[in-house]
């Protein structure tokens, strides 16, 4: 009757052992999550991006509008809710500088898209952007006034 305590101590073991890598598999499938959560606001941001290259406030302000729905506590929320309150492209390009500082760490992490710079941006102070394609500068500080100013960092 003394073999009760070892089968309980064996089958302990046996829990504990196993709780690590269940551990594991949850903390894979929250960061799956977390990147196609990323992706997703990294497109929006895309979107932003290409709307105020093209001079499209109305297209910003959609675009910003929808990443805030999509997740209004992401760090990417407040500079996004902003650009889609702005009154015309200059207010709207300064909330997309605060809005590219939070999401440039993120896109670097996932590897997903391509950092620019243009120093001519935010009064001559200079301000870097995300880009997917590398394949020409499309500048959304300077719009049509300057669409091509800048390069890759990298």
């Amino acid at each position: 009757m003394k073999m009760y305590p070892i089968i309980s101590l064996s089958i302990a073991a046996l829990v504990f052992s196993a709780a690590p890598s269940l551990a594991e598999e949850g903390h894979d499938h929250h960061a799956a999550g977390h990147e196609a959560h990323a992706d997703h606001m990294l497109e929006g941001y895309a979107v932003v991006a290409e709307a105020l290259y093209k001079d499209d406030l109305a297209a910003a302000k959609k675009a910003a509008a929808g990443m805030v729905k999509h997740d209004k506590d992401s760090a990417m929320a407040a500079p996004a809710k902003a650009i889609s309150k702005s009154k015309d492209l200059a207010e709207a390009r300064k909330h997309f500088k605060e809005l590219s500082d939070v999401a440039i760490p993120v896109a670097t992490k996932e590897k997903t898209m391509h950092v620019a710079h243009c120093p001519m941006a935010m009064g001559g102070n200079g301000a870097d952007w995300l880009q997917k394609s590398k394949d020409e500068i499309h500048n959304p500080y300077m719009g049509k006034k300057m669409p091509h100013c800048g390069k890759f960092k990298e």
